[in-house]
């Protein structure tokens, strides 16, 4: 007969298999979506149309694994009654998966635009905002993916500061917009775009912080 230990043993030995799953999936769900970001920049600047696909498909594999990782979560949450830091664990990813979900949305939104060619009509002065634009974003979430895997709080000063360098990236580029130099469809996109790009930055931070 099995005894009372060695079914708790079991047990809890099952549960730490499954706070590993929730680790492995977020921490991929944030690789997965600093790849969109920089598909995202190749399909706009580099008019590059396969760019577009990768994309959405990133942002498919990034659906599927949310709701992996909810489902995981509130399972563990029912079922065992985590404690302590194993309960900052699963709040701290609840908070983080739909940051995630929603920056993969919006790269996959420049990226279609990218697949509307606009890019290809962008001033080298335009262009050059929206490039530097891009480095921050990915920047962010590299750091925000160092913050998440070493569980590192520190790092949030260094998300602000850089969220405070794209807020005036996106001031310059919006006045660049606005200059007359496009056309007005493409000042139309653009302008969408600049606010994408600077939503990324806000979603790394978020993510910094839980």
């Amino acid at each position: 007969m099995t005894s009372l230990a060695a079914v708790t043993e079991e047990l809890r030995s099952g549960y730490h298999r499954q706070l590993e799953e929730i680790d492995t999936a977020m921490a991929r769900m944030i690789a997965v979506v600093t790849e969109a970001i920089a598909g995202a920049d190749a399909a706009l600047l580099g008019g590059d149309d396969g760019a577009v696909a990768t994309v959405a498909l990133r942002r498919e594999e990034i659906k599927v694994l949310h709701t992996t990782v909810e489902s995981l979560v509130f399972t563990q949450l029912v079922r065992q009654a985590p404690v302590a830091g194993e309960l900052r664990f699963l709040i701290g990813v609840l908070r983080i998966v739909p940051e995630v979900e929603l920056t993969a949305a919006l790269a996959g939104d420049i990226a279609r635009r990218g697949g509307m060619h606009v890019g290809s009509e962008l001033s080298p002065r335009i262009r050059g905002l929206v490039s530097q634009l891009f480095d921050h974003a990915l920047g962010m979430w590299r750091l925000a993916s160092d913050a998440y895997r070493d569980r590192a709080p520190e790092i949030l000063e260094q998300l602000e500061a850089r969220d405070e360098e794209i807020d005036e990236l996106h001031a310059s580029l919006t006045g660049e917009l606005t200059s007359g130099i496009l056309r007005a469809p493409v000042v139309y996109e653009m302008a969408l775009v600049a606010r994408f790009l600077e939503r990324l930055g806000d979603h790394a931070v978020e993510v910094g912080r839980s």
